[in-house]
């Protein structure tokens, strides 16, 4: 089992139908490979991780690094580990939202990413998200 996470930057213009593709053809694919994962949006700023097979992993980063949708692209986390953080999860998805509407794709400013998470996962990892989450 390896885990990989990276932030980059959105490319002005991504529009939520850009961001819906990403995340339709990403569940699907992932779910064929059993790649399990989580992608936070704030606003201006990508991370994701990627959980599975080292190989199929770093096959997907590749083609990640190479998506004309974002840039600077950096991995900030690349590791073995014994279990997965999002086990449930071919690819969640959360967005900071700072109106007052809610959904269950959608995270607002103040909320909190611990209840979001899986109680289980690592510590360094849910901070990671959650200050990733709150940076504008």
């Amino acid at each position: 089992m390896y885990r990989l996470v990276y932030v980059s930057t959105a490319v002005d213009g991504l529009s939520d139908a850009d961001i819906d593709h990403i995340l339709n053809v990403s569940q699907s694919n992932n779910d064929e490979r059993y790649i399990t994962g989580f992608l936070a949006h704030n606003g201006r700023s990508f991370m994701q991780a990627l959980e599975g097979d080292r190989n199929e992993v770093e096959e997907i980063y590749d083609r990640i690094v190479n998506d004309d949708r974002h840039f600077g692209v950096t991995r900030i986390i690349g590791e073995p580990v014994g279990k997965r953080a999002f086990p449930e999860w071919s690819m969640n998805y959360h967005r900071v939202d700072n109106d007052e509407g809610s959904s269950a794709m959608v995270i607002r400013k103040d909320d909190s990413v611990d209840a979001l998470m899986n109680p289980d996962m690592p510590r360094d990892l849910l901070y990671l998200f959650s200050k990733f989450i709150r940076m504008r």
